[in-house]
């Protein structure tokens, strides 16, 4: 197995324990000014790059993926955005509370980023949010980037914890036990690069003091 393969095995033991998804669908995103705040913001950036790659695809968006889905915070809005819409996770009870959240005709499964079971090039864009910064090691997170060029025809949505942030740098100076890695945005693009992405745009949560960054990736022809 590989190095994200077992890291994969732990974070789904973590996201199957009881009470896991049950919070990320209720209160993980309700529970402060501050997370419903983020949550604002991470949807409408998400939808700007969505929204940024189907106007550069002729006669739009067809198929989306959103691998890891968890609770399915963003299937109504992939579901706006394409004409067919199939999420996953690895955590069976994620997907179980997704499947409230779904629209009527999106598809889910039990599946995991690192080795998801789709052909090449089966979906228009693959949103990938709010699981790369699982991933301690710079092997591990190139896996699961090219399982995603793998399967996309053109597009990604990314998200990655920035290092050069206030609060990594918080997390660093309080040598705080995290499970949550960031990495400096240079490794972030050599590793798209080395999958086979090219980065197209980058937008900030809150630039320079909240880790959170997502991208938009093109995939090289």
């Amino acid at each position: 197995m590989t190095a994200a393969g077992r890291r994969s095995r732990e974070l789904r033991a973590r996201y199957e324990a009881a009470g896991a998804a049950a919070f990320y669908a209720d209160e993980r995103w309700r529970r402060s000014r501050h997370a419903r705040r983020t949550a604002r913001r991470e949807l409408r950036m998400v939808a700007a790059l969505v929204g940024r790659a189907a106007a550069a695809t002729p006669g739009g968006l067809g198929r989306i993926l959103d691998l890891p889905c968890g609770a399915g915070r963003f299937l109504g809005l992939l579901a706006a955005a394409g004409r067919e819409l199939v999420a996953a996770d690895i955590a069976r009870p994620m997907v179980e509370e997704a499947r409230a959240a779904a629209a009527p005709a999106a598809v889910l499964l039990q599946a995991s980023a690192a080795a998801p079971p789709f052909a090449a090039r089966t979906f228009d864009l693959v949103l990938c949010f709010r699981l790369l910064h699982h991933f301690a090691r710079s092997e591990e997170r190139r896996q699961v980037l090219a399982a995603m060029a793998r399967i996309s025809r053109r597009w990604a949505v990314v998200s990655f914890f920035d290092a050069a942030s206030l609060q990594a740098w918080r997390h660093r100076i309080r040598r705080r036990q995290t499970v949550r890695f960031a990495q400096t945005a240079a490794s972030f693009v050599s590793e798209a690069s080395a999958a086979g992405w090219e980065v197209r745009e980058r937008r900030f949560v809150a630039r320079g003091i909240s880790e959170q960054t997502i991208v938009l990736l093109e995939r090289r022809p």
